[in-house]
């Protein structure tokens, strides 16, 4: 066999091999993904569900909050950044899908990350009632609790209804401040939420 005909060949069995590539991983990325059950138990019900604004509603990558929120409530943490991720990627001002990330990371407890996220969030839309939990959240985690506060009452000025807050966010007794100095409506977040006892002077 002539060196040329060997050259052809390896060439025809290189090119052969990479079409057999492509195809593998065209097939892999167009194969029909997983849903993620729906969680029976949720896995983080201290996080508030970054809720899709009508306007938003239609928009590229919305539909992939709900499903790396479901991701996030079966504490598949992985599938549920990268479901966020994509959503981001599809709509890079979708803050709900931002908010989404930060909930992750929160349960991933990398806490500046979080922040990031939320801050990022309601870079786009100061008045998102769940980034603003959410940043309380971590705020608090880190020891910040004036800061969260501030979060937490903003959150409750925009939506009244969030009086069972304190069942849905994350807190820590906190002593850097004293109580008669915090709000009365974060002052019940904290007090129901804390297994310390806090009263208000």
């Amino acid at each position: 066999m002539s060196t040329e005909w060997q050259r052809l060949c390896c060439r025809r069995v290189v090119f052969h091999a990479g079409v057999v590539v492509v195809v593998l991983v065209f097939a892999s990325a167009c194969a029909t993904r997983v849903s993620p059950p729906t969680p029976t138990t949720l896995a983080h019900p201290e996080f508030l569900y970054p809720q899709i604004p009508p306007a938003l509603a239609t928009a590229p990558g919305a539909s992939r909050v709900d499903v790396g929120w479901r991701y996030l409530q079966v504490d598949d943490l992985k599938n549920a950044d990268l479901e966020f991720g994509v959503a981001l990627k599809l709509g890079p001002r979708l803050y709900p899908a931002r908010t989404g990330q930060g909930y992750v990371a929160m349960a991933m407890r990398d806490y500046p990350r979080a922040l990031n996220a939320f801050d990022a969030a309601l870079e786009v839309e100061a008045k998102y009632v769940p980034a603003l939990v959410g940043r309380g959240q971590a705020l608090l985690a880190t020891d910040r609790t004036d800061s969260a506060l501030e979060a937490f009452e903003k959150a409750l000025a925009l939506d009244p209804s969030l009086t069972d807050l304190s069942r849905r966010v994350e807190v820590h007794c906190a002593d850097s401040a004293p109580a008669r100095e915090w709000p009365r409506s974060a002052l019940a977040v904290l007090t129901s939420s804390c297994e310390c006892s806090v009263s208000a002077s």
